[in-house]
C-alpha cells in the first residue's frame, strides 16, 4: 500500500537529507563579482525564503558555486554585516579560500566550490541586516561578491 511504501521511504529522506546539511539555494544578491561568475549560493538550515533566520549562539555554513574569470594563486575571504549600507567587517574563521574547498591556483572557466562557516555569536544584536560575503583575488578583484538578506534572532 501506499502507506507501508512511504512508512519504508521515510526514513531513508530524512537520512539522505541530514547527510546532505540541509543546505538550501536562498535569495542572494551579486554585489560586483567582476573576476568570476556565482551560480549559487546556500546556507544551512536556510529554506528557500526572504530573509534567512540566523540562530544565535549557532554556526553556520555557507557554500558558494562560481566559476573564474581569471588565473590567481590565491583566493582570500572577507565577510562584512552591512546594516543600513554600512559594512562592518567581521572575523571570518578561515580567510584563506583555498583552505575551504577551492582548489587553487583557479584558472579561467574553472568551477569552484567555496565552503565556509561562521558563529552566530550569543552576544550579537537580534536585527535584520545583509551579510556581505568576498572572495577576491590576488589583485584585490571580486571573484564572488554576494549580498545575503539575514536576521539574527
Amino acid at each position: 500500500t501506499t502507506d507501508a511504501m512511504a512508512r519504508h521511504l521515510l526514513p531513508g529522506t530524512l537520512l539522505l537529507a541530514a547527510l546532505c546539511g540541509l543546505t538550501e539555494a536562498i535569495k542572494w544578491t551579486d554585489c560586483g563579482s567582476s573576476a568570476g561568475q556565482v551560480a549559487s549560493v546556500s546556507v544551512t538550515g536556510c529554506e528557500h525564503s526572504d530573509t534567512c533566520i540566523l540562530k544565535k549562539g549557532t554556526d553556520v555554513s555557507l557554500i558558494i558555486d562560481f566559476t573564474s574569470n581569471v588565473t590567481s594563486p590565491t583566493v582570500q575571504v572577507k565577510a562584512y554585516g552591512v546594516l543600513e549600507h554600512v559594512p562592518i567587517p567581521f572575523d571570518v574563521p578561515q580567510p584563506d579560500a583555498c583552505q575551504s574547498g577551492v582548489t587553487c591556483p583557479v584558472q579561467p572557466a574553472g568551477k569552484y566550490n567555496y565552503r565556509g562557516s561562521f558563529p552566530i555569536k550569543p552576544i550579537y544584536p537580534s536585527l535584520s541586516l545583509e551579510i556581505k560575503w568576498e572572495l577576491l583575488d590576488a589583485k584585490d578583484q571580486y571573484l564572488v561578491c554576494v549580498l545575503v538578506p539575514v536576521k539574527i534572532d
